[in-house]
């Protein structure tokens, strides 16, 4: 195993300055000058709180961190010698911020209480100055790093307004799933800890999932997303979170759009759904059931997987005819990344497309539901969309069914290079030309 490096850990510090300073509290401490490297290590631990404090308020006009540092100007003008203001700094810092945990914050107080012993004239029953030993400062050199120097500003409670007004904001630009997670990630969830997230994910919950008002529906979409990054962060924690505090996440809108934005979440997390409480469940169930977003994505209250594709093949040939648009495929693909599912999904899209009532809806079902997903289509479900094929007139005499039907003959030969027995569907092969 590696030996633990202190000067390998203080390369990764994240402001310049305070790795400058920190060179000169590793060659006290190699140089055994133990004293000094506490004196100075508190200094740094101060400065770079300080940084950080500085760069919340500069990139994010963070209230919190501007509250402080103001606080802290106050005490400095009043008295200009005393060191008072650097414990009220660290205090504050760990009442109205999450810059540090509980431990870390123990962790400075017993640095701040080390630096005292070592920079006063604090003698021992010989007379002696308070000497700290190497393994000593040793420790507090790499709990101060870990604690502190090495690690991003961390946002003050006042990241979701923030965060809010900024993503609604940009929301014509962060337009897709991937947009939105990549910008969240990088100017937001890359100085947040876990702590932070969690508060989002709660507050965002019910944004989503309760309120409906002119914002909330504005930007509902967008704030999904955001939480969906969040969640994927911290799906580990996200079952604790919900049994921790299930009366409020089970408080959920009884219809509407937060109830589907609901479903579509649970359908990704679907852990999430047995957590919440019985009222909870009944209204998503009663989504799943009656909803067309439900209908297409709410397998997590079925019994199987298996049942819910029998279960949504039923509704396609049933006289609600549904009628579904490209993203409500993509979600239905999504549910589960098995070859299982897959052949399945391909079945339901045969099955719509086999459910078309005139030509015109078989030109439009066709376009929606074979050619983004045909390479999909394995050898049991290439034979069975062409079934569905033979059997609807509606789609082999179709005028643009022979040029539309080229990608399927193609995904045919790549399955079957010993040759496919095309008479099994002869209204199939005609409109093929196989018969010309």
């Amino acid at each position: 195993m590696q030996e633990f490096s202190l000067e390998q850990m203080a390369e990764s510090i994240h402001y310049g300055k305070t790795k400058t300073y920190f060179e000169e509290v590793l060659s006290s401490y190699h140089n055994q000058n133990y004293r000094s490297a506490v004196v100075m290590l508190w200094s740094v631990a101060v400065c770079d709180i300080v940084f950080k404090l500085q760069s919340l308020i500069d990139l994010y006009n963070d209230a919190s961190a501007k509250e402080i540092l103001d606080e802290i100007s106050k005490v400095q003008d009043a008295d200009p010698r005393s060191s008072a203001w650097e414990l009220k700094l660290i205090d504050d810092v760990n009442e109205k911020t999450h810059l540090l945990d509980a431990s870390e914050y123990e962790n400075l107080r017993y640095l701040q209480r080390q630096r005292h012993l070592s920079a006063h004239p604090v003698l021992n029953k010989e007379r002696e100055l308070h000497a700290p030993n190497k393994e000593t400062v040793r420790s507090l050199l790499r709990n101060t790093l870990g604690d502190l120097l090495v690690k991003p500003p961390f946002y003050t409670q006042h990241i979701l307004n923030e965060l809010l007004a900024d993503i609604a904001e940009s929301r014509e630009i962060l337009n897709t799933r991937k947009k939105v997670r990549k910008y969240v990630e990088s100017r937001y969830l890359s100085r947040t800890n876990k702590t932070v997230e969690l508060s989002i994910f709660r507050s965002l919950w019910k944004i989503v999932f309760k309120l409906d008002n002119d914002d909330c529906n504005k930007n509902r979409l967008i704030n999904l997303h955001v939480l969906e990054v969040i969640a994927t962060k911290n799906k580990a924690l996200l079952p604790d979170t919900i049994r921790g505090d299930v009366d409020f996440y089970s408080n959920v809108a009884n219809g509407g759009d937060p109830l589907q934005f609901l479903t579509f979440f649970l359908s990704q997390n679907h852990e999430v759904f047995p957590l919440l409480s019985d009222a909870a469940r009944l209204k998503v169930e009663h989504c799943a059931a009656n909803d067309d977003v439900g209908k297409t994505i709410g397998w997590f209250t079925k019994d199987s997987l298996t049942k819910h594709a029998e279960d949504v093949e039923s509704w396609i040939k049933s006289e609600e005819r549904p009628i579904f648009s490209p993203p409500q495929f993509d979600v239905l693909l999504e549910i589960s990344d098995t070859d299982e599912w897959q052949s399945r999904f391909c079945r339901i899209a045969s099955t719509y497309y086999g459910a078309s009532q005139n030509y015109d809806q078989a030109d439009s079902r066709f376009q929606v539901a074979i050619p983004t997903y045909i390479k999909l289509f394995d050898r049991e479900s290439i034979k069975y969309l062409a079934q569905q094929i033979n059997s609807n007139s509606q789609c082999h005499d179709r005028g643009r069914a022979r040029h539309d039907y080229t990608i399927i003959k193609e995904r045919i030969d790549e399955l079957f290079p010993e040759g496919f027995n095309y008479k099994d569907y002869p209204w199939f092969s005609r409109k093929l030309g196989l018969d010309d």
